[in-house]
């Protein structure tokens, strides 16, 4: 009996070791693919700046020029789903990029701020697309990629849009020039454009033929799933809160804390460096513990806990523990969204796009709201009415009685 179970177990093993060396070399891919698009999108937004204030703009055209990409990525969330959902990643990518080296080679050459505010607003809307594209294909290989890897694409992306690609801006514009920091950038996108046709896919995976029984796609079906309810409450709220401590860390750390300016940015670089840690480092941990919904409670507590420090303990110990907590709860958060979504019996490209857009929407509309709110109220009592929201959401999903971990689908939350 043991020849012919040995015979019908190399097969076995044969198939298995090409499949596991597939993954590998989309993983390794994918992830060098991820930093340099990060790294783009960071290094965009100093060039952005710089060069309009090379141009003399005032301050309401600088925020124009600013807002203009990101409200772009914004609108075109939403129709990047549907053509991903039907449309060819690899080709979509590449089109998309060498588009983008186009328009930032001739940013600089631009007669007038309005030129420049019009052609960062149709970059947001290729960047859009980009994002979702990369995204949707993330989720669909997350089952064979593995849970413990669940937060490689948005730790890697965050690690290139807040740490590697602004710095690679300033020595480019230090060493290079205003003018030849596009160039570089437009190399990138170049490179970005012929990596991305060799690491994606030529299908986001949605089946020919597959209808609403196969995999959710609209938004009632969606709505009617739990895991997707409790994702897209939890990504908003986190957005929301992120945005609001990142744009005003600074802020907050030279005139709170006295510290100068120079030393301003490491209350948001620890905040950083938390998030990227959990989502490079911790997934197996998390995702792989049987007491992972309980974690994930926990990390919305740890968010609640860094709001409350932020609000009223106003000295550097109590705010470098809020950024650590802080970057450790939204990292936990990322993790377990990111996981419930990939196991879902949903449409990914139109689910991606979804959550970009939260993300873009909810994290414009805490900062503003923040802005707001401090000047009536004060920015330190505007962390406390943020713990308003998140109370409430984990009372209601945290507080009730806990429903098994379903193994594919996650159809309860």
């Amino acid at each position: 009996m043991s020849a012919p179970l040995n015979q019908l177990a190399l097969p076995s093993a044969a198939v298995a070791a090409p499949a596991g060396a597939d993954v590998r070399r989309f993983l390794i891919g994918f992830v060098g693919l991820t930093l340099l698009s990060g790294m783009t999108i960071g290094m965009n937004k100093v060039l952005s700046t710089l060069l309009g204030l090379h141009l003399g703009v005032s301050n309401l055209q600088l925020a124009v020029i600013s807002s203009a990409e990101t409200f772009a990525m914004a609108l075109g969330t939403i129709p990047a789903g549907y053509i991903l959902a039907r449309g060819n990643p690899k080709y979509l990518y590449a089109a998309v990029s060498l588009t983008l080296s186009a328009a930032f080679c001739a940013l600089p050459w631009l007669p007038g701020w309005e030129w420049v505010a019009l052609l960062m607003f149709l970059v947001g809307l290729c960047i859009s697309l980009r994002i979702v594209a990369m995204s949707t294909v993330f989720l669909v290989r997350l089952p064979e990629i593995g849970q413990a890897r669940a937060g490689w694409y948005k730790g890697t992306l965050t690690l290139g849009m807040q740490f590697a690609g602004p710095l690679t801006g300033n020595y480019a514009i230090a060493h290079l020039g205003l003018k030849a920091g596009f160039l570089v950038s437009a190399g990138m996108f170049a490179l970005l454009a012929v990596l991305g046709w060799r690491v994606l896919p030529e299908s986001s995976g949605r089946k020919p033929g597959a209808n609403a029984g196969d995999a959710a796609a609209s938004w009632r079906a969606l709505w009617r799933l739990p895991a997707v309810r409790t994702t897209y409450l939890f990504e908003i709220l986190a957005s929301f809160t992120a945005s609001s401590v990142g744009v005003f860390s600074l802020l907050l750390a030279i005139r709170v804390l006295h510290w100068p300016h120079q030393h301003a940015v490491w209350l948001m670089a620890v905040q950083g460096l938390s998030f990227v840690l959990v989502l490079l480092g911790l997934g197996k941990l998390v995702l792989g513990s049987p007491h992972r919904e309980r974690i994930y409670g926990g990390a919305h507590l740890a968010i609640t806990l860094a709001l409350l420090l932020l609000g009223t303990l106003p000295n550097t110990a109590a705010y470098l523990f809020a950024s650590v907590l802080l970057g450790l709860g939204l990292g936990v958060n990322a993790l377990v969204n990111t996981d419930r979504i990939g196991r879902a019996p949903v449409d990914k490209a139109r689910v991606s796009s979804h959550l970009t857009l939260f993300g873009m929407v909810g994290g414009t509309g805490g900062a503003l709201a923040a802005g707001r709110l401090a000047d009536s109220i004060g920015l330190q009592h505007v962390f406390l009415l943020w713990l308003l929201p998140w109370l409430a959401a984990w009372c209601f999903y945290h507080l009730r009685k806990p429903t098994p971990v379903l193994p594919k689908g996650e159809m309860s939350a």
